[in-house]
């Protein structure tokens, strides 16, 4: 399997684990305000690390290292992506994904063979189509439904999970990040993420003013009390 991207060593993507943090390239969701649009919109032109030597740096750092996350793009529309898992954990590391929550199926093939230690699950906006498609930059009518059963798929699932959400004014108003809290209270871990207006995949977006970290307090703290939420936090203030 090709990637396109690598960090060596990351103490962010998986709480309280070392990691390496890699990239696929490649993405079914064209999010206006995602930062990563040349891993979404011209991979080919990011030169490509093999799998293989991402097994190789994992092994002669195997007294520091937990295991691999991998990120993207999206790295659920790679079925080698299964195949890959394996050889990780055959070499006695955890492996974890962030995904956009759109192929449960192969979340649910991770989840089946044993091969996922950690995932994060961005949920992009309420569960509806009309707020998925524009937070999302596609037609796909169900993708709510498919978030739905992945995030399902993590609740009941024994893996370490999160589920987290960028706060994009243009896109997302207060009442949204409620309607989120209902669809996910009781949840083991949300962060609202704080939006940063640069290098998007749309110009206009970086334009846009964060909201507050005032307001995003004051969020957090409704959804907490209103819903049970165990951990909820901010990031990137």
């Amino acid at each position: 399997m090709q990637f396109k991207g690598l960090e060596k060593n990351s103490l962010i993507e998986w709480p309280g684990k070392a990691v390496t943090l890699t990239y696929t390239g490649g993405c079914n969701f064209r999010c206006p305000y995602c930062q990563n649009k040349d891993l979404v919109l011209d991979p080919e032109k990011i030169p490509s690390i093999d799998g293989e030597e991402i097994i190789e740096h994992l092994n002669s750092k195997k007294k520091w290292l937990d295991g691999l996350m991998v990120s993207g793009g999206e790295p659920t529309i790679h079925r080698p992506l299964l195949n890959f898992a394996q050889r990780v954990k055959e070499e006695g590391f955890e492996f974890g994904i962030e995904t956009n929550g759109s192929n449960p199926e192969m979340l649910e093939d991770l989840l089946g063979g044993d091969l996922l230690d950690r995932c994060a699950l961005d949920i992009k906006a309420p569960l509806n189509g009309e707020k998925y498609k524009a937070a999302t930059g596609t037609d796909d009518g169900k993708l709510p439904e498919k978030v739905e059963k992945s995030m399902n798929l993590l609740r009941e699932s024994e893996v370490s999970y999160e589920y987290r959400t960028t706060v994009v004014p243009k896109l997302l108003v207060e009442k949204d990040l409620i309607d989120i809290g209902k669809e996910i209270q009781e949840t083991e871990n949300f962060y609202l993420q704080q939006f940063i207006p640069e290098n998007t995949l749309k110009k206009e977006y970086e334009k846009v003013e964060p909201y507050s970290e005032n307001k995003l307090k004051r969020i957090r703290k409704r959804l907490k009390d209103k819903f049970g939420l165990k951990f909820c936090k901010i990031r990137n203030i």
